[in-house]
């Protein structure tokens, strides 16, 4: 099976809906196939996601009032007799009601939902679930390997950062890619003994930084170094060029600095406008 073949029924997989012979075939391709994998288990976490959203969304009391007593939904109850084809079509006003109220109410409340956090925050929560196992991840032979299947998963438009974490014995194990706010998001992962460090990389400019985080400017590299932590999690966020790196663990803040500086290329001189 090719791989045109395969993402043509990715979503299908998911959703449970392949006869056998099909689900045998892509099932064989996934095995041999990191990137259509890597398809495979975004669609997966899509679908949670999507459950997830939906069964906390609920109907403003009354928007759902409006549209229950709205005679165009529901008819005044007939004073004659009526013949079979109506009665059925009464009895079919109920199921249009509910379509109209989640057609009008989704996109509402959809809306209504806060502005997603910036990715410099949302990795915090990414990075508990690399962890803890509930966020799956490609995993590959070497870290060539898991560059050049991140790399590939975004159109070669831009290449995760690859960093040499030996002197924390950590090695580079796999990657997945995330989207947070349209923007999309290499997530390379390191992991030692009892130690884990998750890598970010995507286009973005120094704005992309948390609010409040303490600056270390680093002369050697001329790059400044962003410092956060949420609940026992650290993270240190830095640009080089159009890139933006954030590298979270449970490592100690010094530690996981120490590691952002010796690994980070120089940042180059703002060029003159044109």
């Amino acid at each position: 099976m090719r791989c045109e073949e395969a993402q043509e029924l990715i979503t299908a997989l998911v959703d449970k809906q392949l006869p056998g012979s099909e689900r045998a075939s892509i099932e064989g391709h996934l095995k041999d196939c990191s990137r259509c994998q890597l398809i495979y288990s975004q669609e997966l976490e899509l679908k949670r996601e999507v459950r997830k959203a939906g069964a906390g969304l609920g109907a403003p009391a009354e928007l759902r009032e409006k549209i229950l007593h709205d005679p165009r939904v529901f008819a005044q109850k007939p004073t004659r007799s009526i013949g079979p084809a109506r009665d059925a079509r009464l009895y079919l006003r109920p199921a249009l009601a509910l379509a109209l109220l989640i057609l009008l109410v989704l996109p509402v409340l959809y809306m209504m939902r806060p502005a997603g956090r910036p990715i410099s925050l949302t990795a915090f929560e990414t990075h508990e679930k690399i962890v803890s196992g509930e966020l799956p991840i490609i995993r590959a032979g070497s870290p060539e390997e898991i560059k050049e299947m991140l790399y590939h998963s975004v159109d070669d438009k831009f290449a995760p950062m690859t960093y040499d974490l030996s002197m924390m014995n950590l090695k580079a194990v796999g990657g997945t890619v995330r989207e947070f706010g349209g923007r999309k998001v290499l997530v390379t992962v390191y992991e030692g003994e009892g130690i884990s460090v998750t890598c970010y990389t995507f286009l973005g400019t120094e704005r992309d930084a948390p609010p409040g985080a303490e600056i270390f400017f680093a002369a050697e590299k001329t790059t400044n170094f962003y410092t956060y932590s949420r609940a026992g999690i650290n993270a240190v966020f830095h640009r080089e060029g159009k890139l933006i790196c954030i590298l979270v663990s449970k490592l100690p803040l010094p530690e996981l600095l120490t590691l952002a500086r010796s690994n980070a290329q120089p940042t180059p001189p703002a060029q003159p406008p044109a």
